[in-house]
């Protein structure tokens, strides 16, 4: 009975001693994170308007051309005393929103396109060069992101000129169903010392929202269509939407 709670203790003790260690060599960051679709895909153009205006063919773009502003939170985990190998833990919260105008003499119609993307991501980093008169030190990482797409809201607002007077009118409406995909995300940032143990993170990462999980039957046949455009009217299989995403955060080492 002695023995076994001898190596109890002695096993609670490693633990703790063990945990204690791990303290020094976690950190959290936090800051802006911004998200841009790099890719020629219908989610990126206008939401009405296209070259092809058939009615058999024509579809509805999403409006989501440049960077979308986002935040996002960090959690690292270091795995060795030097500090060259990491694990990334995290969530990205984006807002991404389109709008397109058509103005005629006696109307106006604004129609704006929103939609909300949250992404937990995790993976591995690697600081392949440091720079010691800079305190500083880049690294490249990958990671794995599991994107939840949130249901979409389109607000159209329209004015008329009736009798000289104007008359406005604003429908929202949801166009799609919220998704879940499976994406995967190549990064190579750097992150210097501002006044320990503050740090400046900055980063860079490209790669594919939707690898995993894509619907891609057509919409005739009751496929949900592309990930981010409004509606879901005359489109083919979803498409992989690749993008580009951009950190600047602030970190602190615990």
């Amino acid at each position: 009975m002695n023995r076994h709670l001898y190596l109890i203790v002695v096993a609670i003790t490693t633990c703790l001693a063990v945990s204690a260690e791990a303290q020094v060599r976690f950190r959290v960051a936090t800051g802006l994170s911004t998200d841009w679709i790099t890719n020629d895909n219908p989610a990126v153009y206008r939401i009405a308007g296209g070259e092809d205006t058939s009615s058999t063919t024509n579809t509805f773009g999403g409006a989501f051309d440049g960077a979308q502003i986002g935040w996002g939170f960090r959690a690292y985990a270091d795995l060795d005393k030097q500090k060259k190998f990491r694990i990334p833990i995290g969530v990205d919260y984006y807002s991404y929103k389109g709008t397109q105008a058509i103005n005629g003499n006696l109307y106006k119609l604004r129609v704006t396109h929103e939609n909300v993307l949250w992404t937990a991501l995790t993976g591995f980093e690697w600081s392949f060069v440091e720079f010691p008169w800079a305190f500083a030190r880049a690294y490249v990482g990958v990671e794995a992101r599991l994107l939840n797409v949130g249901d979409n809201t389109i607000t159209s607002t329209g004015t008329t000129i009736v009798n000289g007077e104007a008359i406005t009118n604003t429908r929202v409406t949801n166009g799609k169903p919220s998704a879940w995909r499976l994406g995967a995300l190549a990064r190579l940032g750097i992150e210097g010392e501002i006044y320990y143990p503050v740090f400046v993170n900055t980063s860079v990462g490209w790669g594919g929202m939707n690898f995993i999980g894509r619907d891609t039957r057509p919409t005739s046949e009751g496929g949900r269509g592309e990930l981010l455009t409004p509606t879901s009217l005359n489109e083919s299989g979803e498409g992989i939407l690749y993008h580009m995403s951009f950190t600047f955060m602030i970190q602190v080492r615990l």
